[in-house]
């Protein structure tokens, strides 16, 4: 009769290894695959569940289901931003210049401010939803950080526009990205600036799909092996 092997340290690194295996492959993959891959996952996630963002009304009317409904929405838009902004680093270190820098500032400072207004939409106003002056200055609140937000994002897509332009030589793919995101961040941030872009649930939704757009087309580009002028 075969004994069985003993449990020697060599076993026990393989068997650590095994749970591992995912994140070996994803820390395999080149860093603008990963970047792309990052993108992919922070804007799907908030379009696949926007449709269900209930309104001010609903929360009102609707009782605890909605409540639990906007929670969600919120929090899936929450743990999204961390996400994307780490795409983002990731389209940075590609592009890897002044303008990118100003770009990723810009719009880190735009998430910081989306976070509150969801924060504030998602789990303040359902708990403040019988003090209708509480509920008013909470919706305020939601409001003037949700502009700050678009318009600080508007105006960093015109930068990454700025940035990606000269990398996208003659028919470069980047000059996709670059386009879209000068003609997506100037609709952004002058809708805000004029007042006629209306951040209600309609407008919230326009906001995400446009993003998704740009996002969309820089996964395209970082899939394609970002940019050529890195430094080695």
């Amino acid at each position: 009769m075969e004994r069985p092997l003993p449990r020697g340290p060599c076993n026990l690194v393989q068997e650590r290894r095994v749970p591992s295996s995912v994140h070996s492959l994803f820390m395999s993959m080149p860093q603008e695959r990963r970047a792309a891959v990052a993108l992919l996952i922070g804007v799907l996630a908030p379009l696949l569940i926007m449709g269900m963002h209930p309104t001010g009304g609903d929360i009102t009317r609707g009782g605890a289901r909605l409540v639990t409904i906007n929670h969600w929405v919120h929090g899936v838009s929450l743990a999204a931003q961390p996400v994307v902004f780490l795409g983002l680093l990731g389209l940075w270190r590609s592009v890897r210049s002044d303008v990118a820098t100003a770009a990723l500032v810009f719009y880190g400072f735009g998430i910081v401010a989306i976070l509150s207004a969801a924060v504030l939409s998602g789990f303040v106003a359902p708990d403040v939803v019988a003090d209708r002056l509480l509920l008013g200055y909470t919706g305020m609140l939601n409001q003037a950080f949700a502009k700050v937000s678009v318009a600080a994002i508007g105006a960093s897509l015109i930068l990454w526009g700025a940035a990606l332009w000269p990398i996208g030589g003659r028919g470069g793919f980047a000059r996709l990205p670059a386009a879209a995101g000068v003609i997506i961040g100037a609709v952004l941030a002058l809708g805000i600036l004029t007042g006629w872009l209306s951040l209600t649930v309609r407008g919230i939704v326009i906001v995400t799909l446009l993003q998704g757009i740009w996002i969309l087309l820089v996964v395209g580009h970082l899939l394609r092996g970002g940019s050529v002028g890195r430094t080695p």
